[in-house]
């Protein structure tokens, strides 16, 4: 690595590989990995600078206390999917959502969508088992096949390619549908570093851009300090949001928050709160309150799916009650610390799924297997994401 791209602090796109990688797959040809980073170092970029620095600051404002940020989208992108549908889908119900939040939002509605890039999924066991066999975990179209078979399972980096290729089609689509009106950026978890990686580009004033989306985030299984994704988000210009859990602790979130952006650049941070109804209540407040003590110019954001998930069966289950219940919490929480509420962050779906329970969904968890089409976690159905956008538009109002 030339010395003219190495920062003042060490940084550069492949400094993370003297770090600990934790979720990430173990490719047997490592010959043919490399080929594939090669490659995509060499392709086109999914996004481009200016829409990135575009966010920035928009999200700066957000930071200031002005505007509102609706993020949502699949839980995990398939190589199945029909583009042009899933782009007209997920347009569709953010103008649905916007219709009910714009009015209200004191300043500008900012939307980001999981979306061209959510490939990769973080799990919480290295293997899955069916009927007596043990396979390796389904991580992701970009990494595995999600059938529960040998084959099918082994890590192939030239799935790579194929999500880099249809994250162009779906970028360029969703530019495309929104050129008229509000602008809907692309994000997703930066979880499979090879890729990223070899999508980080250099723009003209010298400063790094991962061009593999608008936005990404870092999860809640792969925050540790000295971790190798922390390292690679830590010298990207990109907004970056970190998943916040019950397990964060205030010295650990001040600490990340100086690593990732020593500066403290307003909105370059987006702290998703992913609590769980009962969790939330005890752990945001002494976070909230330690990082405006600090001076932190972060954007607070809620996710109200992923702290909400149970086990019913072979089912994960989620319900809209403790959705919005986590969502309430939320705002009574940052007003009483005297902090902007500023977005929610949704895994939902244009479709008619039947995956969370309540609401104009299903109403029990028998009746979830009516239309379960998620290839991971349970997703709010179109009519339920905007009955909460409504719900949220009452809060806000």
């Amino acid at each position: 690595m030339s010395a003219t791209l190495v920062s003042n602090d060490g940084w550069f796109p492949a400094s993370w590989r003297t770090r600990e990688a934790r979720q990430m797959p173990a490719y047997a040809d490592g010959d043919a990995l490399r080929a594939v980073e090669a490659r995509l170092a060499a392709a086109a970029p999914v996004v481009a600078f200016d829409d990135c620095q575009q966010l920035r600051d928009a999200m700066a404002g957000l930071a200031a206390g002005r505007g509102f940020l609706l993020q949502g989208g699949d839980c995990a992108e398939s190589f199945d999917d029909p583009v042009a549908q899933q782009v007209a889908g997920i347009v569709g119900l953010f103008d649905a959502m916007g219709e009910r939040l714009g009015p209200v939002v004191d300043g500008p509605l900012v939307q980001v969508a999981r979306i061209a890039g959510q490939f990769a999924k973080p799990r919480s066991a290295p293997v899955e088992q069916h009927g007596g066999d043990t396979l390796p975990a389904y991580r992701g179209d970009i990494i595995n096949g999600i059938a529960f078979d040998a084959l099918a399972r082994i890590p192939d980096p030239l799935r790579m390619v194929r999500a880099h290729m249809q994250s162009v089609g779906t970028a360029a689509s969703l530019a495309a549908a929104t050129a008229s009106g509000d602008p809907i950026r692309t994000s997703h978890e930066a979880l499979l570093l090879p890729y990223e990686e070899a999508l980080t580009r250099r723009d003209p004033h010298g400063r790094w851009w991962a061009t593999s989306g608008h936005m990404l985030w870092l999860g809640d299984r792969t925050r540790q300090l000295g971790g190798a994704h922390v390292e690679y988000l830590r010298g990207i210009e990109n907004v970056v949001g970190v998943k916040v859990g019950p397990t964060m602790t205030a010295d650990a979130l001040l600490a990340l928050a100086d690593r990732l952006d020593p500066a403290n650049r307003p909105g370059k941070l987006v702290l998703i709160g992913r609590f769980g109804v009962k969790a939330i209540e005890e752990a945001l407040a002494p976070l909230m309150r330690a990082m405006r003590a600090a001076g932190r110019k972060v954007v607070w954001t809620s996710d109200p799916m992923h702290g909400n998930t149970a086990i019913a069966g072979t089912r994960k289950v989620r319900r809209l009650s403790d959705i919005l219940g986590e969502i309430d919490r939320f705002f009574a929480i940052a007003r009483a610390e005297d902090v902007h509420p500023g977005g929610i962050h949704l895994e939902m779906s244009a479709l008619d799924v039947t995956e969370c329970i309540g609401g104009r969904g299903p109403a029990s968890v028998e009746e979830l297997d009516k239309n379960w089409l998620t290839a991971c976690d349970p997703r709010l159905n179109a009519q339920q994401a905007v009955d909460l956008a409504g719900h949220v538009a009452e809060l806000l109002s």
